[in-house]
């Protein structure tokens, strides 16, 4: 594994002056963050209640937490797609 030096770690740091940061790209940024997070969560609570349920009852609650699984994560697919397109 080699170290870089400091030429390309300002090369990698340093934004484009063609492409300045602004509020869109600010906000973009915050969507991908935010919508990742709400999709993660959702994911793992389904994940949660999954676990928690007798071995019964599993095979009948399989239906509604994909569905809700599927909803967190489509949702948040799309809200980060926004954001990416904002960024």
């Amino acid at each position: 594994m080699t170290v870089p030096n400091a030429v390309d770690l300002a090369a990698v740091w340093t934004p484009n002056p063609d492409h300045p940061y602004s509020w869109a790209k600010f906000f973009g940024l915050l969507a991908v963050v935010l919508e990742s997070v709400i999709a993660l969560v959702g994911v793992n609570a389904v994940r949660s209640t999954w676990r928690g349920l007798d071995p019964g009852r599993r095979c009948e609650q399989l239906r509604p937490l994909a569905l809700t699984a599927g909803v967190f994560v489509a949702f948040g697919a799309v809200l980060v797609g926004f954001g990416v397109w904002l960024f």
